[in-house]
């Protein structure tokens, strides 16, 4: 152990915090956790996409009990629920960070799950504001870090909303309507994860893919699918209260998804059913699930 005090060195502080509670040093120093071994997934997107929460203490929940698997040393994925909730616990901000253009906090629904969840969590555990920041070291010599709400900002405008990269998407049809869909979920991911983005930006998004004429024809021809899942989880998020829309936004929005519906079932076949409702299922409601949470929860609770 390095001879520092305790303001400069908080990995020993906290370890001796944790000894002194009469937890063995080993557990103590546990400080890499992830998923069981063989799994790779922070949890938090899957429940997201799939709309199995309500609350940030459902996505925390769900993030200390997919992760709490130490590594390192001769720790290989040992389950170590209550060292993890109380290093989560001390956390104060959260940090990740861009190395290129080629690849952002849109490209993969990981980047909320990983980040989002570890704030999501975080916060829950500490009952703290958890700050949120993102890296850019795209050019060596001019590194600087802005918050995660900025960072949203810069990709969505730069790319997700730039005509450009638009016009570049649609030259891929079927493919780049889809890719457009996924980004728009993600957007919506970091929301409903860190609620660190912007009513404008969801306004944006629907009134340039959803409530635009020629996108639609665009989504219409290439894949109706697409267009029909950016405008649910835009629904989704606004009666979630994760977006509060412009009054003339959410009008039209609902307008055109009746439309979008029609697309669809015009092409179901018989005994189909398409419709926009987002069921909620959380795994308080899901045999086995809500068990297996509520084991993990009680003995991080039961830490103290």
């Amino acid at each position: 152990v390095l001879d520092e005090p305790d303001e400069i060195n908080y990995v020993k502080k906290h370890v001796a915090e944790k000894v002194g509670k009469g937890v063995e040093f080993t557990e103590a120093t546990s400080r890499i956790f992830s998923a069981r071994p063989g799994a790779y997934t922070s949890g938090v997107n899957l429940a997201i996409l799939a709309g199995a929460w309500k609350t940030e203490k459902d996505l925390a929940e769900i993030f200390i009990a997919v992760n709490g698997y130490a590594y390192g040393g001769a720790r290989n994925g040992k389950e170590t629920y209550e060292q993890f909730a109380s290093n989560l616990e001390t956390v104060n901000v959260t940090f990740n960070k861009v190395v290129s253009d080629e690849h952002d906090l849109l490209g993969c629904c990981c980047y909320y799950g990983n980040q989002g969840g570890l704030t999501a969590a975080a916060r829950y555990l500490s009952q703290k504001p958890v700050k949120a920041y993102y890296g850019d070291t795209r050019e060596p010599e001019y590194v600087s870090v802005r918050t995660l709400a900025d960072e949203v900002r810069r990709v969505v405008r730069t790319k997700l909303l730039n005509p450009k990269w638009i016009d570049g998407m649609k030259e891929h049809g079927y493919k780049g309507a889809s890719d457009i869909m996924k980004r728009v979920s993600r957007v919506y991911g970091w929301e409903a994860a860190t609620q660190e983005v912007d009513d404008s930006i969801f306004d944006d998004i629907a009134d340039t893919f959803v409530n635009d004429d020629e996108m639609r024809e665009f989504f219409e021809e290439n894949n109706p699918y697409a267009l029909e899942e950016i405008s649910r989880r835009l629904l989704e998020a606004a009666s979630r209260g994760l977006w509060k829309p412009n009054p003339q936004t959410i009008e039209d929005l609902k307008e055109n998804y009746l439309e979008i519906e029609s697309w669809l079932e015009d092409k179901a076949g018989d005994g189909t059913f398409q419709g926009g409702s987002v069921d909620v299922i959380t795994a308080d409601e899901v045999e086995g699930w809500g068990d297996s949470i509520a084991e993990v929860m009680k003995k991080v609770h039961n830490r103290r």
